[in-house]
Formats: C-alpha cells, structure tokens, sequence
C-alpha cells in the first residue's frame, strides 16, 4: 500500500517531523522507550514495549501507554511478518533451489541497484535527525554499506557475491540490464525517504525486523543448492544476518518513542507497508522479466550511455 501525497506531507509538528507539517498532534509526558525493549534475536518483544524509562512506577496515563506501544509494536512485527518478500514465490523458489543460474544472476544484479541506494537513504534519513546522538547511529548504517575504507562494507560484498554467481564486476557497476520495473522501485523508496517526515523514514526501514531470518534461509539455501557459487561470496547474508538484528532494535526504538499519537501510529505502519510493496514490486519485476543471461552481456566499452547507471 502506497501513502498518497496528502499522508506523506501531513505529519505531527515537532523535533521527529519534516519541515512544512500542517498539523500539530500533542504528546502526553515525557517517557521514552528503553532500547532494550526488544529481544536481542529480533523476535516478538511486545511485552517487553512496556518497560518504560524515568518513571517511579507505571501507572495512569504511563501505564496506558505502554500497553498501546506494546499493541503498535505488534502491528509493526505482523506487517514486517506478513508482508514480507520472503514469501514472493520468486523468493520461495530461491530457498527451495528452483532457481536457474541465469535467474540467480537476474536477481544479484538488480538486486545490486538496491543495495547501492541503501546509503543513499540512510544518508537522506540521517539529514533530518536533530541530535548529534543520533546521525552518529545511522551514520554506522552508511558506513556498513559504502565501508569505511576502500575493499570494505556491503556494496563490496554484494560485488563480490556477484562475481561469486559469474558476473563481470563493471556490468553491475555500469546498471546495465537493470530493469524499469526495478528503477522504479527504488526511485520510489529512495524518494520517500527524501520527502517523508523522519517517523515514516525510519519506520519504512522496519522491514529489517524479517532482515535475519531471510538471511539465515538464503545462507542455508545457498550451500544446500547452490554449490557452484564461491561461499566466499556469501559474505553480504552472514555479516547483514547480526547488523540487521541491531538496527531493527533502534530504528525501532525510535519509533516506539516518536509515534504516541494514533495518527503517527497509523502512518508508521503505512511507511512500513509501502516499504513491503516495494520489495515486493522490485521481486516482481525480476521474476518475470525475460531477459538475457546478464554473464552474455558485451564488453562495457560498447554499451549505452542511456543503460548505464543513474543515482
């Protein structure tokens, strides 16, 4: 589900909103949410939502509030469960080894033009925080993708991946054959954290809740049914597996602590389904392109300008 112009714009003003909000939500105290509320696996940790920092003891509106952020955190967890891409049958396939070699090949190299926005993003998503405290934490999130240095971070490694599965390394660098229905998707993400307030930024990232898991599945999937591919290419999935169970405990933290009001709730949850779709629109225009094995593709020097790769 998409948020139409009106909820994209229309957010709650204070610290934790974009610039130009046109309605004002008050937040009752002054509590936050611990960050130890959630589980350290990941898992369901909405009894956990309850504990709640500097109060004497919970009760009034402390106690009835905690019990709601407990009930929005379970919607967040049923969205980031039920609606994730680990169910789109391109996906089931992968984990069950129906994949193709050139299908497999398909899906890094589309893939790779999502995962070089991911920094881009969090870049985005980073601008609109107002504490020093917390551009330091999401700034880690950049850092995990683009490296600290040269030969490091998670775009490194899916590169690797991709010439683990038998790519050229400059056809992923160049977008070559990445596919409109893939641009679009993440044109639309990347963009949608450019314009929303921080609260549905954050929160569209909340798909990293089901991050570990999907992770785990492919590493198992991968040596199970794919043992022609390099393991040390499956370096991406293991070092995402621990980095996705922490940044889902603190972006969702912010989100427990930032959507007190019903309408903020609401949105939250709306940015982390349009997020679903999302993955879901890039899988589906991957599996059912018909396309050339992405290996064939000619020497770089002979493309397009007009397929290379656009930021």
């Amino acid at each position: 589900m998409s948020l139409g112009a009106d909820e994209r714009t229309k957010v709650p003003a204070g610290p934790h909103t974009a610039a130009g909000s046109d309605a004002a939500v008050s937040r009752e105290g002054t509590d936050t949410v611990s960050a130890d509320t959630v589980s350290a696996d990941g898992g369901a940790g909405v009894g956990k939502a309850a504990r709640v920092n500097g109060t004497a003891g919970l009760g009034g509106q402390t106690q009835a509030w905690a019990a709601d952020a407990a009930a929005f955190e379970a919607r967040l967890r049923a969205v980031a469960t039920g609606r994730y891409h680990d169910r789109h049958p391109f996906n089931v396939r992968m984990h069950e080894g129906q994949l193709t070699p050139s299908e497999l090949r398909r899906w890094v190299l589309n893939r790779f033009h999502y995962q070089r926005h991911i920094p881009i993003k969090d870049a985005l998503v980073m601008a609109k925080f107002d504490t020093r405290e917390q551009r330091r934490t999401w700034l880690r999130r950049v850092q995990d993708h683009d490296g600290k240095v040269e030969g490091e971070g998670g775009i490194e490694n899916w590169l690797r991946l991709g010439t683990a599965v038998g790519l050229d390394r400059e056809v992923l660098l160049s977008g070559e054959g990445v596919l409109p229905g893939v641009r679009l998707a993440v044109d639309g993400y990347v963009n949608f954290c450019r314009h929303g307030s921080p609260l549905e930024a954050v929160a569209a990232s909340l798909t990293e809740l089901s991050a570990p898991g999907i992770m785990l599945t492919r590493i198992d999937a991968f040596e199970r049914h794919y043992q022609w591919i390099d393991p040390a290419g499956l370096a991406y999935f293991r070092i995402r597996e621990h980095q996705g169970r922490r940044d889902s405990r603190e972006a969702l933290d912010l989100v427990l602590s930032w959507a007190k009001a019903a309408a903020d709730q609401d949105r939250a949850v709306a940015a982390l389904s349009f997020k679903c779709d999302v993955l879901w629109s890039l899988l589906d225009a991957v599996a059912h392109a018909d396309t050339a094995d992405p290996a064939t593709r000619s020497d770089p020097a002979t493309r397009s300008d007009r397929a290379g790769w656009r930021p």
